[in-house]
């Protein structure tokens, strides 16, 4: 039995294939069967216009034609197979370096740290998708025609020395200009292209903010507003698809002209030729014929090389995006010395700033225990983010370090540290697709933990009553459910790996006090199993909390207990 083939999957940014050079197998084969095309497609003149004339119609010998009409035909069909195999050599080709880049950069983009994107997530959506159509419609139709029109050229350019070297040289005289004048225009194509590129990054991005803002835009009837916005942008980036549209357009007219003008001049040169006995009749028909067939290279390379120039635009803002590296602050001063014996949670002069900004968190000292309901509060602005998201790995400290059952954060490898310590934001974020894979998010997890997870959250009866239960399939952002619902769900799936640290920002801002209440509870009880952290402001969380931290310029204060909880002390 023939065994299936494994898909290795998209390669790492590092292995992607080249944006404009097609070093993939297929497109090396495509690229041969354009030359191959191009070879043929010249070789039908002389194999069957020049016979035609002097072995036929001159010398009236019919007994040839039957040789030149078969080896014209078989010339013909074989450069029509390679026409085939360029098209579907080279378009298969672009599909797999495309997917590929747009694996490559995912995959870059979703391991830069939180808050470090460059850019908004639908102006990079936009980005990544139209500016890699650019570079999949230049790998499909640009490669080819560049290289076929090139072997074209080439070809006839070749055939007209051997056959008359001085009309040659002033077809050559001729074409010089004309490169001049298609590199110019190419540059200003390709900047023109890079801001009609940018525009459609800017469109994407308003058009994801109103759809995404829907309800509120419509709830505070501000569609005006959001196209007012909008508008501007639009006619940008219409202005900028316009010109390139026309400079694109203007590089025909240049060839065309260019070189008719050529082709009349060499009818005249060639004639006396002729007259002198210096070429046949076959010869002067195959040796125009040949000039004339130039115009379709002369329209086609022009195209391909817009769509290079478009391309080479679009390839460049991908490669930015590409090996952009990811914000990082200064390096710690020191290492963090361990392993140490305490369990539980342990700050050790802990101290973060942004790159040439102030303190927010400033030598720290603080050791918690392994398990009890601690609020952390402060001022919008103070840094209890930031704190979070040191405690999760996203943001490296200044100084300082940060403990867990006696290990740094920094030395555990990245699957480890996301099993240890646990996270619900403020935002409830829940994928759209089955309610299923919005729990796992990609965890190997047995249903039974699925379903406990969600018993300790008080969601089991909910769930049941779905229609399909766990497959139920969520709209995006969980539309339909409740903010309650959202909130629990984003604690089921935080509580599946069974943490050591449980950390939540605002947990309860979006609930009415019946909610929150439920929810207070729900938290006191995981806070007998393991060290629950929540950033908060509303006043019911932090008096069912064993311990409250106030953050105030840069600094913890010292933990005061604020409740009891059985087991427990902070």
């Amino acid at each position: 039995m023939r065994r299936a083939r494994r898909d290795p999957g998209p390669p790492r940014p590092a292995e992607l294939p080249s944006l404009l050079l097609p070093t993939t197998p297929g497109a090396s084969a495509g690229l041969l069967s354009a030359l191959v095309g191009a070879a043929l497609r010249v070789a039908i003149v002389p194999v069957f216009v020049t016979p035609i004339f002097d072995q036929v119609v001159n010398a009236r010998d019919l007994s040839h034609l039957s040789v030149i009409l078969t080896t014209a035909g078989a010339v013909a069909l074989v450069g029509a197979l390679a026409l085939w195999a360029q098209d579907a050599l080279l378009g298969r080709s672009a599909a797999y370096v495309t997917r590929a880049w747009r694996s490559g950069l995912y995959r870059r983009l979703l391991g830069r740290p939180p808050g470090a994107l460059p850019g908004t997530s639908g102006g990079l959506a936009s980005r990544i998708l139209t500016d890699l159509r650019e570079v999949e419609t230049y790998f499909h139709f640009g490669v080819g025609t560049l290289a076929a029109e090139t072997g074209t050229v080439l070809a006839i350019l070749a055939y007209l020395f051997h056959t008359n070297a001085r009309a040659s040289l002033l077809l050559v005289a001729f074409g010089l200009p004309t490169l001049l004048a298609l590199r110019w225009v190419g540059g200003a194509l390709e900047r023109v292209a890079e801001r009609s590129q940018v525009g459609t990054e800017a469109l994407g991005r308003h058009l994801q903010e109103g759809l995404k803002h829907h309800e509120t835009i419509r709830a505070f009837d501000a569609a005006s507003m959001m196209l007012e916005r909008f508008e501007p942008e639009n006619r940008k980036t219409a202005r900028a698809m316009a010109q390139r549209s026309l400079i694109s357009g203007a590089q025909i007219p240049i060839t065309q002209v260019l070189l008719f003008g050529a082709v009349g001049l060499l009818v005249v040169l060639l004639a006396g030729s002729v007259e002198r006995g210096a070429m046949s009749a076959g010869q002067l028909v195959s040796f125009v014929t040949l000039v004339a067939l130039l115009s379709t290279p002369a329209q086609l390379l022009p195209k391909g090389y817009a769509l290079l120039r478009e391309a080479s635009a679009a390839s460049r803002r991908l490669r930015a995006l590409a090996v952009a590296a990811p914000v990082r602050t200064a390096a710690p001063d020191r290492t963090c010395n361990g392993p140490r014996r305490s369990r539980g949670l342990e700050l050790d002069d802990l101290s973060f700033a942004y790159p040439g900004g102030p303190w927010i968190l400033d030598a720290i000292d603080l050791v918690l225990p392994e398990h009890g309901l601690v609020a952390v509060t402060g001022e919008s602005g103070v840094g209890k983010t930031t704190l979070l998201r040191l405690l999760l790995g996203f943001l490296r400290p200044v100084r300082g370090c940060i403990w867990l059952d006696g290990e740094a954060l920094g030395d555990m490898p990245e699957s480890v540290l996301r099993s240890r310590i646990s996270y619900v934001p403020q935002a409830h974020e829940v994928l759209s697709g089955p309610l299923r894979q919005s729990l796992l998010m990609g965890r190997a997890l047995d249903e039974g933990a699925l379903w406990r997870a969600l018993d300790a959250v008080g969601l089991t009866a909910m769930v049941s009553g779905l229609p399909n239960g766990l497959d139920h399939v969520l709209l995006e952002d969980g539309a339909g459910l409740s903010g309650g619902q959202r909130q629990r769900l984003a604690l089921a799936r935080a509580l599946l790996t069974q943490p050591r640290v449980l950390l939540l920002d605002e947990p309860t801002s979006s609930l009415d006090e019946g909610s929150e209440a439920a929810l207070v509870t729900m938290l006191k009880d995981q806070a007998r199993e393991r060290l629950v952290l929540a950033v908060v402001h509303r006043p019911a969380l932090v008096r069912a909390a064993d311990a409250t931290l106030h953050l105030r310029d840069g600094r913890l204060s010292s933990p005061a207990p604020s409740g009891r909880s059985p087991g427990s002390a902070v």
